[in-house]
């Protein structure tokens, strides 16, 4: 039975050349445990053969690599699908059955990662005549395995050695625990509403959900126009509240929810997360390093923690003299309209909204009728067209398995031949899809995994967004941050796909560096603020006209209203990531901070806006302490300067010419795009600019310095 269990769950699907496409459906909770036992079994009695063929000597890329990467690609299907699973299609039976299954699968990955035999090995490839005849990207491959290794304890014995297992599994547990705690709190979390004038100025959209849910809840009778309505605690609605309530009580009480996340009673993750630093903390001195921020560096772009931190205080000290203006303009329109003479944190984004109506003449929320997402789909692959001469069309609503039925699949083609597909899942679902955006990787283009006729697999990727679910007989409208958003994870979704890498272990995103990986999504926001472009991509949901020209000028003359503050925000983030991961919960450590103290202690050198005295972000940091972005968030400052370095090689083209953009666009496909981790992130990037980036490009594109 388990056998027939394990294989109906690695059978797959095929859309024409496209093929490893998981069956979703077939992932059920009580298949799971049986079939991941049966899968580490077998895994773990090929690794024992590997290695007792290693021990022997003469290891070479076939006899080495190759059989690691099949393993490596076979249990992370496996694995992967029932972790996204767990994000979009969330229950309690799938998460115990992850659970049950996790600590054995964390304990073989440590084994592989420091497993003496197989390093020697790969030193030994390494330190023979056979390594110069590898190519570039299997000499990366090799080098960067080795390194790896190194900073996974590779070297250890003895107690030191149990211990670093001992952590992993209890990082591996703690980081899925504080993820489930979100997914959970958000289930159970509702805003109940009864009096109609409180709900002004909420959209209509996000009160017909309200109310739907109240209904869900028990309520019969509710309705959007009358109520009750009841608001799940999500990024979704809390933005469209926190933006267009005209009910201050209301505001405040979204804001001190959404600020609440994972501290209520039996979803709270502060222990977790203050366990987790320490635990961090305790490995990255096992393996060497001072501080987990220094392990973390050592594979990234970034030389070193200093060179962070020097990035993040020119950025700051551009930043800080523009948000301290914007924030005298907030305050002063908030007086001379009525509002408040001093602003609370729950009055920021509100009042931020009408100034930049006043300043710039259009209403975001109105701007969702121009911005169908079928219109703004098209654009952006209109936009993959004539960049990269691709095209892209999507499947039929029953070719390929999906989780829901409000994900589609796409097939990329060059001229006649496929070579990639991608999955998009775009509206929120309360309860069971956890909030935020992502794109993540199905199937990756590797010669290990390549069909008949195939010299490679084609890969596949994935995004997941949280938009407004379309109301009934209509398509569904976006904001200008949700299409932003779009056209970000489709960036990362363009160096899966349009690598040329055909080393499973270097292609797409594989090898890149962490503080490299947004270059692609940030440079492809780019091209929102392209007034053709724009333009072209809005269409009225009624009455089928686009936005006028003035509207365009104004929602691209606006790109950097309150960018200051933005800017201060984000760097917030990364200077208490880099911190906490620097002197919270060292060995010995006397600090008598905790890490809450220590956040509040850099929000109030860094941001000029009103906080709560006792807010905290990190109790829901998903990046932090269940994403992969700890001692890492500075990454999308990083990134940034790259993207806008990166683009503007394209506005010294000349945006409006087709053929100097072609040319640029091709260099941009050919390097960053193309070369995924087959060479470090800076040599990629010189191959493309000719040049290191520099953070000029980006202060003045933010009007944060002067031109010149």
């Amino acid at each position: 039975m388990s056998s027939t269990l394990l294989e109906n769950l690695e059978t797959t699907a095929s859309f024409g050349p496209i093929h490893h496409l998981p069956h979703w459906s077939r992932f059920e909770a009580d298949k799971v445990v049986p079939a991941v036992g049966e899968l580490l079994d077998e895994t773990e009695a090929a690794f024992d053969a590997l290695e007792a063929e290693m021990a022997g000597g003469q290891a070479s890329w076939d006899r080495l690599m190759v059989p690691l990467e099949r393993m490596q690609i076979r249990l992370g299907v496996m694995l992967g699908t029932v972790g996204h699973l767990l994000s979009v299609k969330y229950s309690d039976a799938l998460q115990e059955a992850y659970d049950a299954v996790r600590p054995r699968y964390v304990a073989f990955s440590n084994r592989m990662a420091q497993s003496r035999i197989i390093y020697e090995a790969m030193v030994a490839i390494r330190d023979s005549d056979a390594f110069t005849a590898l190519s570039e990207a299997r000499q990366r491959i090799l080098t960067e395995s080795i390194r790896g290794m190194e900073r996974s304890g590779v070297h250890l014995e003895g107690e030191p050695r149990a211990r670093y297992e001992e952590i992993q599994q209890r990082l591996s547990t703690l980081g899925n625990d504080f993820q489930t705690n979100l997914v959970r709190e958000e289930k159970d979390s509702r805003i109940r509403i009864g009096d109609p004038q409180r709900i002004a100025g909420v959209p209509a959209p996000i009160l017909t959900a309200a109310a739907e849910q109240a209904r869900e809840d028990g309520i019969a009778d509710a309705d959007a126009q009358n109520g009750p309505w009841h608001f799940v605690v999500n990024g979704v609605n809390y933005m469209a509240v926190i933006q267009q309530g005209t009910d201050a009580a209301l505001r405040e009480a979204f804001y001190r929810a959404y600020r609440d996340r994972g501290t209520s009673e039996g979803f709270d993750n502060r222990p977790i997360l203050e366990e987790m630093l320490r635990l961090r903390q305790e490995e990255a001195r096992l393996v060497g390093f001072d501080n987990y921020a220094a392990l973390s560096i050592d594979a990234k772009m970034a030389e070193s923690v200093d060179d962070v931190w020097s990035l993040l205080g020119e950025l700051e000290k551009a930043a800080r003299p523009a948000a301290e203006t914007e924030l005298k303009a907030l305050e002063r329109y908030a007086r001379e309209h009525g509002m408040a003479d001093t602003l609370a944190p729950w009055d920021v984004a509100f009042v931020s909204e009408r100034l930049r109506e006043q300043q710039y003449d259009y209403d975001s929320e109105a701007i969702r009728a121009f911005l169908q997402m079928p219109r703004v789909l098209s654009g952006l692959f209109d936009l993959t067209e004539r960049l990269y001469g691709l095209t892209i069309r999507e499947a039929a609503a029953d070719a390929v398995p999906v989780w829901d039925g409000s994900v589609r699949f796409y097939e990329v083609l060059s001229g006649d031949e496929v070579i990639a597909g991608f999955y998009v899942d775009p509206y929120a679902r309360p309860g069971e899809k956890r909030g935020g955006a992502w794109m993540n990787t199905v199937v990756g283009k590797s010669r290990t995994l390549a069909g008949p006729g195939q010299s490679s697999s084609l890969p596949v990727a994935l995004f997941v967004m949280n938009g407004r679910p379309p109301e009934a007989g209509k398509p569904a409208l976006m904001s200008l941050d949700e299409v932003r958003t779009l056209f970000h994870e489709f960036g990362h979704a363009t160096q899966h796909m349009f690598t040329d890498v055909d080393e499973g272990g270097a292609s797409g995103l594989n090898l890149i560096e962490w503080d490299a990986v947004e270059l692609a999504s940030q440079f492809n926001e780019y091209w929102m603020e392209h007034k053709p472009f724009l333009k072209e991509m809005t269409r009225h949901v009624e009455t089928g006209e686009p936005l006028d020209d003035g509207t365009i000028d104004r929602i691209i003359d606006s790109r950097n209203f309150m960018i200051g503050n933005g800017t201060l925000r984000q760097l917030l983030f990364g200077k208490v990531d880099l911190a906490l991961h620097q002197r919270y919960g060292l060995p010995g450590s006397n600090d008598p901070d905790t890490p809450f103290e220590i956040e509040q202690q850099i929000a109030g050198e860094t941001v000029v806006t009103p906080m709560l005295d006792d807010e905290s972000q990190l109790p829901a940091f998903g990046h932090l302490f269940s994403g992969g972005y700890a001692a890492g968030y500075y990454s999308y400052k990083w990134a940034e300067v790259l993207a806008a370095d990166a683009f503007a090689a394209f506005r010294e083209a000349g945006l409006d010419d087709e053929a100097a953009v072609g040319e640029v666009a091709d260099r941009f496909r050919r390097t960053v795009l193309g070369l995924g981790g087959s060479l470090p992130a800076a040599d990629v990037y010189r191959q493309f600019r000719g040049r290191d980036a520099s953070a000029e490009a980006l202060l003045v594109d933010q009007g944060l310095k002067a031109a010149g």
